[in-house]
């Protein structure tokens, strides 16, 4: 099926807004990621994994994560977040 100019330029106009929101995407990641470097000490970086949503992934084990909900019920809970408690907590 042959597109139309306007179905072209819908579909270039959602491009580009898809671009700009994982532009975003990424900046709200590192800003996560490094409040929880700030905070912690602890190094990684931030994901986002189906099922799981964001996480935090530290440098010394990146095949898996934290879910950050899981993170900030553990700070809730009163723990040191360190990261030997991140890693007993990780998700598969």
């Amino acid at each position: 099926m042959k597109l139309t100019k306007e179905q072209i330029k819908l579909l270039e106009k959602a491009h580009r807004n898809a671009i700009i929101l994982e532009n975003k995407l990424s900046g709200a990641e590192g800003i996560l990621a490094l409040l929880i470097e700030e905070m912690t000490g602890v190094e990684g970086y931030c994901d986002y994994l189906s099922g799981d949503g964001f996480g935090f992934t530290p440098v010394s084990n990146n095949e898996t994560h934290i879910p950050f909900g899981d993170l900030i019920q553990l700070a809730k809970n009163g723990e040191d977040i360190t990261e030997d408690l991140i890693l007993q907590n990780l998700s598969i």
